[in-house]
């Protein structure tokens, strides 16, 4: 192996253990769940090898015995299961079940125990990081780079929000984590299907694309992307409408099984503290709801970091949400959300120089038409997300990493083409590198910090000791 393929593995590595590190609070200690009762996937892992689509969780008599017990007032004082679905005496997920299926029932199998939410997380962002390099390495594959392959890997790994909500792993954000590595094995099988367009390969990207809905519903605006990439032969139609169309029916199948309507995902039955029935999550009907979708776009890519003096420096800030058209939260609490434009501001740049692109003349070449496809569909997620009545840091990992790779390839894309002007060249390639640090460090505190100083709180020793550092 070469001094470069060296340098590379050890900066994969080290994201590695950077995600690590922040899930396992700093210890890297993920031991088995005592209990598949500790973690609603779990539950929901143990269910499937019971023979059941709900959760393995024992239901309160009381909460059963209630006429209608989507009353939060009606609830007072019962333990229930926060935001599962309930229907009939029985919780359900409104999240996908893929994790499930492609983390919990493996690991249960191979560790003869359920792993803890924050280890199936750790494995899905691995996984999302992993696709994410193949795509940028294969992308760039033969070319002259003007920022050195290793800065490109640290800033696909940890210049996004991965490691800030690393540290407080739940149910959402394993879902979550699902979504990103499903869409980051998209990203990779379309670039594979522009540089041989044959059935198989169309095929294999229509899977993953499958599996992104799957995991994540909302992903279901990449579909726009595809017309505009696939060749438009009757094989080719069939090898991708054929995946899309399986896993379409196995949900529609299991929403029915579950619901008694394939088009309910457990939305209107579940236990939160308004009811839910009739609520529409996501919209954009009225011109209030166009409000929001202003106010949410804003905070997705501009709202900003709050700096202060002690260790780690920066935190996020919570969402100012307009109670009117948004998730009616007690007593307006909201929880935190980052910017692109002031974690990434390279993801910014990417996005101009992708228009740009897109805006020139003339053929373009494989690696930049798919860079161009993969913008466009991270910033259809953005859109989308944008909708819906509740922002918050993870859903950025939907689009952030695919924005991320989406932004190398444009960007190197576009310093190549200034080499032969007579633009210097050199400033240029020093200020993205330092914006590509910039965003590394600042993803670094961000994991020190985490979600509502998580990474304090469960481990308060190692904090304070990093903290020692600075004083």
């Amino acid at each position: 192996m070469s001094d470069r393929g060296i340098v590379r593995w050890l900066t994969i590595l080290f994201v590695l253990a950077a995600y690590t590190f922040f899930a396992g609070d700093g210890r890297f200690d993920f031991r088995r769940l005592g209990s598949w009762q500790e973690s609603n996937y779990a539950s929901l892992a143990q269910g499937f090898f019971d023979g059941q689509l709900n959760l393995e969780r024992w239901v309160n008599p009381k909460l059963i015995a209630l006429p209608y017990p989507y009353d939060p007032n009606a609830r007072h004082g019962i333990h229930y299961e926060w935001d599962a679905s309930y229907l009939n005496g029985k919780y359900y997920l409104y999240s996908s079940p893929l994790p499930a299926i492609l983390g919990y029932m493996p690991l249960r199998i191979v560790r003869r125990g359920y792993p803890p939410d924050s280890f199936v997380g750790l494995f899905f962002a691995a996984w999302a990081f992993l696709a994410s390099v193949a795509f940028t390495r294969r992308a760039l594959a033969g070319r002259t780079l003007n920022i050195p392959f290793p800065l490109w890997v640290l800033f696909i790994g940890l210049g996004n929000v991965t490691t800030f909500v690393l540290v407080t792993v739940h149910m959402y954000e394993v879902a979550i984590f699902c979504g990103m590595a499903m869409t980051a094995m998209w990203a990779l099988a379309l670039l594979r299907y522009n540089e041989s367009p044959t059935p198989g390969r169309a095929a294999w990207m229509s899977i993953w694309l499958a599996l992104s809905i799957c995991a994540r519903p909302n992903l279901g605006v990449l579909l726009i992307v595809v017309p505009f990439a696939m060749k438009h032969t009757r094989k080719t139609i069939i090898a991708v409408l054929a995946p899309l169309a399986f896993v379409a029916m196995a949900m529609l199948w299991y929403n029915a099984a579950r619901f008694h309507d394939p088009f309910e995902f457990g939305i209107r039955y579940q236990l939160t503290h308004v009811d839910m029935a009739g609520k529409k999550v996501c919209s954009l009907c009225t011109f209030p709801e166009a409000a929001r979708l202003g106010n949410n776009v804003q905070h997705y890519l501009f709202w900003p970091l709050h700096v202060h003096s002690a260790f780690p420096f920066i935190d996020a800030m919570p969402a100012r949400l307009d109670r009117a058209v948004s998730w009616p939260t007690p007593n307006g609490v909201t929880e935190q959300i980052i910017g692109i434009g002031p974690i990434a501001p390279l993801m910014m740049l990417g996005t101009l120089i992708a228009v740009l692109i897109a805006l020139m003349r003339g053929p373009k070449d494989v690696t930049t038409r798919t860079a161009l496809q993969v913008m466009s569909g991270a910033w259809l997620i953005l859109f989308g997300l944008s909708t819906c009545w509740w922002i918050v840091s993870r859903y950025s990992l939907d689009f952030m990493m695919l924005m991320s790779v989406a932004s190398v390839v444009c960007i190197e894309t576009i310093v190549t083409s200034l080499r032969v002007t007579t633009i210097r060249i050199g400033p240029l390639r020093a200020i993205v590198a330092a914006l590509a640090c910039y965003s590394i460090l600042i993803a670094i505190l961000l994991g020190f910090s985490g979600g509502g100083d998580g990474f304090k709180r469960a481990n308060p020793v190692m904090f304070e000791r990093v903290s020692g550092w600075f004083k």
